[in-house]
């Protein structure tokens, strides 16, 4: 059985609780906005209406990718070089997990997608327990991936959470000064990865579990 990273949803204070004067954000009047304005979603406001994201799973895929944020993009051209997508449309079929490893590399990379979640990052193991060096948690919705988190061995850069229950869209919280950074990092994560050639003939996978409908 796979064991997932665990996932933790970090503690809230009675400052973080949502109202008009705080991050957090009224959703669904973000997406009556979106409609009315004709506008691409933007990541800084959470994910978008379910028919708006629907759509755009069968968007041609340039115009897509331009919508996407650069990691999952990079994610998703290594889930499909290693068979577990097809299309776009398999993002949505229930949980996947990839761990693959590189000759003489320590670190192994791991793409998964647990519940609403999706993890893409490096691990190093103490024993048979993940250590993320760092890891991306972002937060999977209708085929799109939205910052949550940053793990790495000794910090936690937190971009969006839940003040109320897991899922509840009116209680997500965005902490924009955080998101900057999540952009940025997840750039440069990118770029190590096409660098290091994570699609390449030299990686062995691992451990492979595809996705069912």
């Amino acid at each position: 059985m796979v064991e997932y990273p665990e996932i933790e949803i970090p503690p809230v204070s009675k400052e973080n609780q949502n109202s008009e004067d705080k991050p957090g954000k009224n959703y669904e009047k973000k997406d009556e906005e979106q409609e009315k304005q004709g506008k691409e979603p933007d990541i800084r406001s959470g994910p978008p209406s379910e028919e708006f994201c629907i759509s755009c799973l069968n968007m041609p895929e340039e115009q897509r990718k331009s919508m996407l944020l650069e990691i999952q993009q990079a994610a998703e051209k290594i889930l499909k070089a290693y068979k577990v997508i097809k299309e776009p449309e398999d993002l949505l079929k229930g949980e996947w997990f990839l761990k693959l490893q590189k000759p003489e590399f320590e670190k192994k990379l791991v793409i998964a997608k647990s519940g609403e979640e999706v993890f893409i990052g490096f691990y190093t193991y103490s024993g048979e327990t993940p250590v993320p060096d760092p890891n991306f948690v972002l937060l999977s919705q209708y085929g799109f991936w939205y910052p949550q988190r940053i793990e790495e061995k000794f910090e936690e850069t937190v971009a969006s959470f839940f003040t109320g229950a897991y899922g509840d869209y009116d209680f997500l919280n965005i902490v924009p000064e955080a998101v900057e950074k999540f952009q940025a990092f997840q750039r440069d994560f990118v770029k190590m990865l096409e660098d290091q050639e994570w699609d390449g003939q030299d990686v062995e996978v691992i451990e492979k579990i595809m996705p069912k409908d």
